[in-house]
């Protein structure tokens, strides 16, 4: 791992990810960047150079002056968070997040983002979901989401989510970079609902398969019963009192993604325990 992006909106859970990251950077040797994008208003475009153009001086200068006070308070933040050691390196830019975010995965080749998250519910939810979750959606390298104080991020009970398809295979080695990294212990579970029920020797079977094929160590086969597989994940992470939960996304988006949903992006909003996605 060479380089880790860490968004930040200077909340306390954008300061914890940051503490998380510097944790994993003093690990790997990685570099970080700290990111904070100020959203672009409606009322500018972009000209033929790329550069954003505004109709409006007074917006202009809004933006300006809010770009001043973003550079000091990403001096303060990285003043604030001990470091040594771990190079880091801060971007402000006018943007939208996602889109912005996307484009610093491809140009500077990230490993891997850490972002806090607030999480959401209800209608917020259903709407527009929570950036977090858009980055978790569309983001082509792992994402690890944060929501409390974790500064030592001393990890040794990691529950790996899944239903072992073959489609997972894509995800595993990161799983398995993370587990190696902290020489962490990895419960395989199989969250059984009575939707799609099967008897548990055969299950055990097919995580045993998936072990073998992927040839994992140091690891639990677990099958657990549940009324739907979110429910199911979040009370066996309790069960064993994790420190973090991975699991693959689809990443569908549009239509698809409010029709079908996506367990981890459930998992991202309604947990606080650290999350570990990767798209497929």
């Amino acid at each position: 791992m060479r380089r880790i992006l860490v968004p930040t909106d200077f909340s306390e859970q954008a300061q914890y990810a940051f503490e998380v990251a510097i944790n994993i950077a003093r690990r790997t040797g990685a570099a970080i960047k700290l990111l904070h994008v100020v959203e672009m208003p409606r009322s500018a475009s972009f000209s033929a150079t790329g550069d954003v153009v505004y109709h409006d001086n007074m917006e202009q200068l809004y933006i300006m002056r809010l770009m001043e006070a973003t550079k000091t308070n990403m001096s303060k933040l990285i003043a604030k968070v001990s470091h040594t050691g771990v190079e880091v390196v801060q971007e402000v830019d006018v943007d939208s997040i996602v889109n912005k975010i996307k484009r610093v995965i491809a140009a500077d080749n990230v490993d891997l983002i850490v972002m806090g998250s607030k999480g959401s519910s209800g209608m917020d939810e259903f709407l527009i979901g929570s950036n977090t979750e858009k980055v978790v959606r569309t983001a082509t390298c792992p994402v690890l989401t944060i929501k409390t104080s974790n500064p030592e991020f001393d990890v040794k009970e990691i529950v790996l989510a899944s239903n072992f398809r073959r489609e997972v295979g894509k995800a595993m080695d990161a799983f398995k970079y993370f587990q190696k990294l902290f020489d962490a212990r990895l419960h395989l579970v199989y969250i059984n609902t009575p939707g799609a029920f099967e008897s548990s020797s055969n299950l055990r079977s097919k995580l045993a398969h998936a072990a073998d094929k992927y040839d994992l160590h140091n690891y639990t086969i677990n099958v657990y019963n549940d009324t739907i597989e979110e429910d199911g994940i979040l009370h066996f992470a309790e069960d064993i009192n994790a420190d973090m939960i991975m699991m693959a996304t689809h990443g569908r988006t549009g239509l698809s993604h409010l029709l079908s949903g996506s367990i981890a992006e459930d998992l991202v909003n309604h947990t606080s325990r650290p999350v570990l996605t990767y798209q497929l």
